[in-house]
């Protein structure tokens, strides 16, 4: 028998690929972690760590054990899970990762509807991209994630996740409103030479960018990043360069740009949440993914911009085009 403390770490290391973030994931120190991972490797009596060169690696005893870790953990979960909900009923709060984009939106709505239902949830909010959500989705950290996807990019597979849909959204060409090339008939292709803003490096918002702008034969000199759109809007309305932004942010704010939505490699933006397997049957988090579902069911019509250039009501104005196909 051995320890599923140690197993854990293990599993971390697995997922994080150094001891120093593990150490910093469980809040140990990293010689504690080192101290930890040894003494299951005694238990175990086959070493599960191996060192090539300066970086230290699983062996294959070690992969084995963190693949039958997944199912020893769900097995944990939802014993753990069944034994709350005999006990009192209580389950706790749900830890829910999430980005501001979608925050702002279904969060509030998701626990107005619980709420309204007379079975409210209490949550903790963490916000983080997909990127960082599922890793730690997976090493039990966070209950529950809001991620978003990009077409054309391949869809997120991750092993022991589930996925719901929930919509998906037009991602346009935010433009300065005195660019020269601010009007309908224009390619991607002709904005080679601007700067660009995009999300950080690392997140798909990113990738999904360079990846239409590789389509379209080049690479985008990018000159600003930011994971907040309402910021990457605020630097294009001040002329700082250009991006795509999802349509939710831009019905979410106002600020006087121009707004293209281009039918040649189109780049839209899916957003889903994601549970671990093992503990989707919590009731608590069943209400959840099913006010998401409920709250957002109709947002792909609310979000859909219109196609032909208007004033919007608040601040600044909002002019958008579709490209005839």
């Amino acid at each position: 028998m051995f320890d599923l403390r140690r197993l854990r770490l293990l599993s971390h290391f697995a997922s994080l690929g150094t001891v120093s973030a593990v150490a910093r994931s469980a809040q140990l120190t990293p010689s504690a972690v080192s101290q930890q991972l040894a003494a299951l490797e005694k238990e175990i009596g086959m070493p599960l760590l191996e060192r090539k060169g300066r970086q230290l690696t699983l062996t294959e005893a070690g992969r084995m054990l963190v693949s039958s870790a997944e199912r020893i953990f769900g097995e944990v979960e939802r014993a753990e899970t069944e034994l709350a909900h005999l006990r009192n009923g209580n389950e706790g709060a749900v830890r829910l990762a999430t980005f501001p984009s979608v925050s702002r939106l279904a969060v509030p709505q998701a626990l107005a509807f619980c709420l309204n239902e007379g079975r409210p949830v209490e949550i903790g909010l963490h916000e983080m991209e997909a990127h960082e959500s599922l890793p730690a989705l997976r090493r039990g950290e966070i209950d529950l994630a809001l991620v978003d996807e990009y077409d054309p990019l391949p869809a997120l597979v991750e092993p022991g996740i589930e996925f719901t849909s929930l919509f998906s959204e037009q991602m346009y060409l935010v433009l300065p409103t005195k660019h020269p090339l601010a009007r309908p008939d224009v390619l991607i292709a002709e904005f080679a030479a601007d700067p660009w803003i995009t999300c950080q490096v690392g997140t798909l918002c990113h990738a999904g960018t360079v990846s239409a702008c590789a389509a379209a034969g080049f690479v985008p000199e990018i000159a600003y990043m930011s994971n907040d759109f309402t910021v990457i809007l605020a630097m294009i309305e001040a002329g700082l360069g250009i991006g795509f932004v999802p349509a939710i942010a831009i019905t979410q704010t106002r600020y006087d740009v121009r707004c293209l939505a281009l039918t040649e490699r189109p780049l839209r933006r899916r957003i889903s949440v994601a549970v671990r397997s093992a503990a989707r049957s919590r009731p608590t988090l069943l209400r959840m993914i099913n006010a998401f579902t409920t709250v957002t069911a109709d947002l792909e019509g609310v979000v859909r911009l219109g196609t032909s250039g208007g004033e919007a009501a608040g601040r600044g104005s909002v002019a958008y085009w579709q490209r005839a196909p």
